[in-house]
């Protein structure tokens, strides 16, 4: 079995694909779960595993979405496939959610407001305010209807992906995360609880 993650937008997917030639998938399921990736991945594989009758030792491979999208979400994914990953001793590997929505078409997904990321099969991803002029998949405003990232479209990949040691695995961001820093340092507020 190859399991994989799929954490960069609201919808929170694993599937379970047989590791022989083909790659069928055993076992899929989605939840919506903004800001509960990793609650939703753990629900969701508890439920795979009860159904299927496979464990993690079974897995031969893991998987994961390594966005754009979600920040927190995609590390999410990237950090239980890396985690999976090293404690079994098995290789790691990943997928752009662009081609987890479509391999073979344009997709579109939200940057930062007012603006979207555009893959073009075959091109870099570009960030850009128009939509572009060409048929596209993908999720967020204005788009409808909204296609998602989908772990189970893991199977279709898997060929093409690059296996790696746990630890040589990272998320794929196109900008810098949009975090804040601390007003305060930590430092300075420590002790002061007067």
């Amino acid at each position: 079995m190859i399991l994989g993650f799929s954490t960069s937008s609201a919808w929170t997917s694993v599937a379970a694909i047989a590791a022989t030639s083909g790659h069928e998938v055993i076992w899929q399921g989605a939840d919506l779960a903004p800001k509960g990736a990793s609650a939703a991945c753990l629900s969701l594989l508890d439920q795979l595993l009860d159904e299927t009758g496979l464990t993690l030792e079974d897995a031969e491979m893991f998987l994961a979405d390594v966005g754009p999208g979600s920040f927190t979400g995609v590390r999410v994914g990237v950090t239980l496939a890396k985690t999976f990953g090293y404690l079994y001793g098995r290789p790691v590997a990943g997928a752009t959610s662009f081609d987890l929505i479509s391999a073979e078409q344009a997709v579109v997904l939200p940057s930062k407001k007012g603006e979207f990321f555009v893959r073009i099969p075959g091109e870099q991803a570009i960030r850009q305010t128009a939509l572009p002029e060409t048929a596209y998949v993908g999720f967020g405003p204005p788009i409808q209807p909204e296609t998602y990232p989908s772990a189970a479209r893991f199977a279709a990949l898997i060929e093409r992906l690059t296996p790696k040691p746990a630890e040589a695995f990272l998320p794929d961001y196109l900008i810098e995360p949009s975090i804040s820093t601390p007003k305060k340092r930590f430092a300075s507020s420590v002790g002061n609880h007067g």
